[in-house]
């Protein structure tokens, strides 16, 4: 077990802290209704929105490459600190995209931005999240984890409103090319003090090197363990039960046309509410365990699509707000709980391997659904709304699907995890 002192990397872990906010900045500029805003300036589908809002988790599968062909796990802060600058620097490029003459496949071009940037950040994510680990002890990453999330949250919210308040006026100007070079600019300083961050972030020494696993060597340490196979599963099942989520601003802002204002003021309440919950959940896994504080999670966030899901143009502005709450109380937990719902079940030197195989095949899975999830969404649409003659969004229909697959994994899949060994651990030193 891990037992790093508070004081050995007091420096870097405040330096992650830091670094996890600057992410967060960016990441609030080139998703959401900022990436809705610069698709809808080039006028492209629905549908085709969902796919390129996807590629994401088809990019995930880019961390399979990492297991395979990262040979060290240490060092690695000087590979990873260039290639998250060049990940950054293709999202500022994005926002050139849109002014590009009509006669280039803008489109494609920036498919291509986005997928090499999202390509770029999935490779480091396991040596990442591997190496900033590594200075927090294994029975307080969830505190430290609600920690950093609560910073970016908090910090977040100038961000979200400023983002909301720009389009809005560039917008009703008719000018959004210069609301799109605003925010490339931004994202490349931001992108410039994140490098800065993680260059003076320690890079703790491992104690004894381990041997590079073969490829059978490596499926043999994440299949053959029974509980790190369901955490494989577990994500599978979520990714592609949330894909609905890749519509949800679409369906805002293109179906019923809600302000961005609306939308960044609903998402700051939406972040100060997550920050609030996040210490609690942050507490509650490293108490019970990570699986525990998910099942609570996930419940949660089901009631909350349900909610979304009976949304119609006469309620969304006053249900929108309630799914929102709820997936914030959700968030606060579920996105570390991911990450280390694994690390509760193996070995130091196994867990960039888990992280990036389980990566790698929900990303492609939630990919290829939402491919479907596309053609679903593009047919309702082109039959005037109606599903089996019955008046309904496809986007509803979604959330419906979301809410019972989420449900499902409460109730039946998390409490089939074991005890993670180092409670068992922590224990025995009381």
């Amino acid at each position: 077990m891990n037992t790093i002192e508070k004081k050995d990397y007091a420096r870097s872990r405040l330096m992650v802290i830091i670094e996890a906010a600057l992410e967060y900045f960016i990441h609030l500029c080139v998703t959401g209704t900022c990436l809705t805003a610069i698709l809808d300036e080039m006028s492209v589908s629905t549908s085709l929105q969902g796919v390129i809002s996807a590629i994401t988790s088809l990019a995930c599968s880019v961390q399979l490459l990492a297991v395979f062909t990262v040979k060290k796990t240490y060092p690695c802060k000087r590979w990873v600190c260039m290639l998250n600058l060049v990940n950054q620097l293709l999202f500022a490029l994005l926002y050139c995209v849109p002014g590009l003459s009509d006669k280039l496949p803008r489109v494609g071009i920036l498919i291509v931005l986005l997928s090499a940037a999202y390509a770029c950040q999935y490779y480091l994510t396991p040596s990442r999240v591997n190496w900033q680990m590594s200075l927090v002890d294994d029975n307080k990453r969830g505190t430290f984890t609600a920690h950093k999330e609560m910073v970016s949250l908090v910090s977040g919210l100038v961000v979200t409103q400023a983002a909301g308040i720009l389009l809005d006026h560039f917008k009703a100007k008719g000018d959004m090319q210069t609301a799109f070079v605003i925010f490339g600019v931004t994202v490349t300083v931001l992108s410039v003090l994140h490098l800065i961050t993680m260059l003076f972030t320690d890079e703790p020494k491992i104690e004894q090197p381990t041997h590079r696993r073969g490829f059978k060597e490596i499926l043999l340490v994440v299949f053959g363990n029974k509980n790190l196979r369901r955490v494989v599963i577990f994500d599978v099942l979520y990714v592609c039960g949330t894909v609905s989520l890749h519509y949800y601003s679409i369906y805002l802002v293109r179906v019923f046309g809600l302000p961005y204002t609306y939308i960044t003021t609903v998402a700051l309440v939406h972040a100060l509410f997550r920050a609030a919950v996040s210490h609690f959940l942050g507490r509650l896994a490293d108490k019970r365990s990570w699986a525990y504080m998910l099942r609570i999670c996930l419940i949660v966030f089901a009631a909350g699509f349900v909610v979304f899901a009976i949304c119609d143009a006469s309620t969304v502005k006053f249900l929108y707000p309630v799914f929102a709450l709820c997936q914030a109380f959700a968030m606060g937990g579920i996105n570390a709980g991911r990450t280390n719902l694994c690390l509760d079940y193996a070995e130091r030197a196994d867990r960039r391997y888990i992280l990036g195989i389980q990566s790698a095949i929900s990303g492609m899975c939630g990919f290829f659904l939402t491919l479907v999830a596309s053609a679903f969404v593009e047919r309702v649409e082109q039959n005037g709304n109606t599903l089996f003659g019955i008046p309904v969004y496809a986007q509803q229909v979604l959330f419906g699907a979301s809410a019972v697959m989420l449900l499902v994994l409460a109730f039946a899949y998390l409490p089939l995890f074991g005890k993670p060994q180092r409670m068992d651990e922590a224990q025995e030193t009381v």
